[in-house]
Parts: structure tokens; C-alpha cells; sequence
């Protein structure tokens, strides 16, 4: 069995056609208590539910590249909205007076 460990992680595998596992040490009473919550209203172990959690968290991760892009095409997108002549004060002085 090989271990490789990051921080308070230790990924091992038994071969190398095997997954691999992941051990968790000192995890706070509430994540635990969540996790086995979370697996019981989901009918799952805890380890298909903890799975199922990172599955999640790495799907939500983004690269700097991936947000560089998405701000890049926020910005196209407002460039492409019409812009209104004059000040925004001028505007609410117009719409209040129109009352």
C-alpha cells in the first residue's frame, strides 16, 4: 500500500488499479453530524455521502481562467446595453417632476 500525504490527508491505494481513498483526521463534530445526516435523508453510507459532497465542491471549484473569461464576457455583455444620454440625476429630477 503506497500513501501520499497532503496536510492532515493521506491519499492511499492498495495497487495501481484501484481507487484511491482518503482519510480525514479531526473532523469537527458538526461535519460529522451533518454528513451523517445528510447520508441518512439521502440513504446513502457516509462514504458514498462524503463522495458525493467533494463530487460536488470540485464541480463548483473554477479555475482563475474560467473567472478571468466569465468577467470578460460580464463586461461584453454590459457593453452591448444601450446607454441613456445625461445624468442620473437629471433622470429622477424628470420622473419625479412628471408626477
Amino acid at each position: 500500500m503506497t500513501g501520499l500525504p497532503i496536510g492532515d490527508i493521506i491519499l492511499t491505494s492498495k495497487c495501481n488499479y484501484t481507487m484511491p481513498s482518503l482519510t480525514i483526521r479531526d473532523l469537527p463534530d458538526d461535519v460529522m453530524l451533518r454528513l451523517r445526516r445528510a447520508a441518512a435523508e439521502q440513504h446513502r453510507s457516509l462514504n458514498a455521502q462524503a463522495i458525493h459532497w467533494l463530487a460536488q465542491a470540485s464541480r463548483q471549484e473554477r479555475s482563475r481562467a474560467e473567472w478571468v473569461e466569465l468577467l470578460a464576457e460580464a463586461k461584453r455583455s454590459r457593453e452591448r446595453i444601450p446607454r441613456q444620454p445625461g445624468d442620473s440625476a437629471d433622470l429622477i429630477r424628470r420622473m419625479r417632476d412628471s408626477r
